[in-house]
C-alpha cells in the first residue's frame, strides 16, 4: 500500500513538474506576495526573525526585513525547483547547477581514495544530489546520508526523487556500517553529509561559536572521516541567478590523522559560516538551529548525574 501511495504521489508531482520552471516560479511568487500581505501566513516567521536578529546583531532593522523577504523568496523558489526534479533529465540538471573543482575530487577518487563532502542547508541541496552525474562511474559511486522520515509514503517519495541521478541514500543510523562495507569490498565512494542540524542531547560532544552564538554540532562525520581515513571537502554554494547554482569544491584536509580533535568539524563550521554571511538568504533560517542551549545542556548533564546516583542507590 505504501509503495502504491508513493507512486501515485510521484505521478502527481511529475505531472506538475512538466510545467516550465518559469511557470512554477510564478506560482511561488504569488504565494510569496500573499505571505507578505498577510504576515501570519509566513512559515515559522518568529523563528526566522529571531535567528536572523541574533545571528546579525550588527545589522539594522531594514537589512533584517530585506533579508527575511529574500529568504522566503528563495525558500519558495527552492520548493518549486525540488518539484521540478521529478521530470528534470540529466542534461537539464547539468545546465542549472555547476560543480566547480570537481576534477580535483575525481582525481582523488580515481586513485581509490574515498572522500567526505560536507555541506549545509544552503541553496538547493536537493539538486546537489545530482553530483553522481559528474563522477567517473567506473571509478566511484556517490552516496548521501539522510534522516528517515516518519511518514513512510513521503520517505519513499523522497528516496525516489533523490535517487533519480544515481545517488544512493543511506539512513543515518546505518551510515557507519555501510561505508565500512564499501571499503572492505573495494568500492570507492564520495559521501555527502549535511552536518548543520541540531544534535540530540546525548549526541553532543562539541560546542563552537557559530553565527554569533554558542552552538552544539554533529561530530559523527569527523569520526567516520578519521576512522576510514577519508579526504574531506566543503561544498561552497552560491546562486548566480534564480534557477542557477554554482557549487565549488573546497578542499579541507586530505589526511585527518594527526589533526587536533574536532579540527575537521571546526573547519567545516567556519567555511559554512562564511558561506552564509556571503549570501544569508540561501541558508535555511526556518530551522530551529539553536533550540539546544549551553545552559540547557548543563541542566541535562545534571539530570543525568542525578538519575545515575538514584539508580546506584537502588
Amino acid at each position: 500500500m505504501r509503495k502504491i501511495l508513493s507512486t501515485i504521489l510521484f505521478c502527481i508531482i511529475w505531472a506538475i513538474s512538466l510545467l516550465p520552471l518559469r511557470v512554477l516560479y510564478l506560482f511561488a511568487d504569488l504565494v510569496w506576495l500573499i505571505m507578505f500581505i498577510c504576515p501570519p501566513l509566513r512559515y515559522r516567521r518568529r523563528i526566522v526573525q529571531n535567528n536572523l536578529a541574533l545571528s546579525f546583531p550588527e545589522k539594522d532593522g531594514s537589512w533584517l526585513k530585506r533579508t527575511e523577504r529574500r529568504f522566503y523568496f528563495q525558500f519558495l523558489s527552492q520548493i518549486m525547483e525540488s518539484l521540478k526534479m521529478a521530470s528534470m533529465g540529466p542534461g537539464w540538471m547539468k545546465r542549472h547547477i555547476e560543480f566547480k573543482g570537481i576534477d580535483a575530487l575525481n582525481a582523488e577518487l580515481d586513485k581509490g581514495r574515498s572522500q567526505v563532502l560536507y555541506l549545509g542547508h544552503t541553496g538547493n541541496w536537493e539538486w546537489i544530489a545530482s553530483i553522481p552525474l559528474h563522477l567517473h562511474p567506473d571509478k566511484a559511486m556517490g552516496c548521501q546520508v539522510y534522516h528517515v522520515l516518519e511518514n513512510h509514503v513521503m520517505d519513499s517519495l523522497m528516496l525516489k526523487m533523490r535517487g533519480r541521478y544515481g545517488a544512493v541514500s543511506i539512513p543515518m543510523e546505518h551510515i557507519a556500517r555501510r561505508l565500512i562495507e564499501y571499503r572492505r569490498s573495494g568500492q570507492t565512494f564520495v559521501v555527502g553529509m549535511i552536518a548543520d542540524q541540531v544534535p540530540l542531547w546525548w549526541n553532543i560532544h562539541y560546542w563552537t561559536r557559530f553565527m554569533n552564538r554558542k552552538t552544539p554540532v554533529f561530530t559523527g562525520s569527523e569520526t567516520l572521516s578519521r576512522k576510514l581515513g577519508l579526504g574531506t571537502w566543503y561544498l561552497h554554494v552560491s546562486r548566480p541567478r534564480r534557477g542557477r547554482y554554482c557549487c565549488e569544491f573546497v578542499p579541507m584536509f586530505s589526511e585527518t590523522a594527526g589533526l587536533d580533535e574536532f579540527a575537521v568539524t571546526e573547519r567545516y563550521m567556519r567555511l559554512l559560516e562564511d558561506n552564509i554571511k556571503e549570501c544569508p538568504e540561501l541558508w535555511l533560517w526556518t530551522h530551529n538551529r539553536w533550540k539546544r542551549t549551553w545552559e540547557g545542556y548543563q541542566d541535562w548533564l545534571k539530570s543525568c548525574k542525578s538519575n545515575r546516583r538514584d539508580s546506584e542507590r537502588e
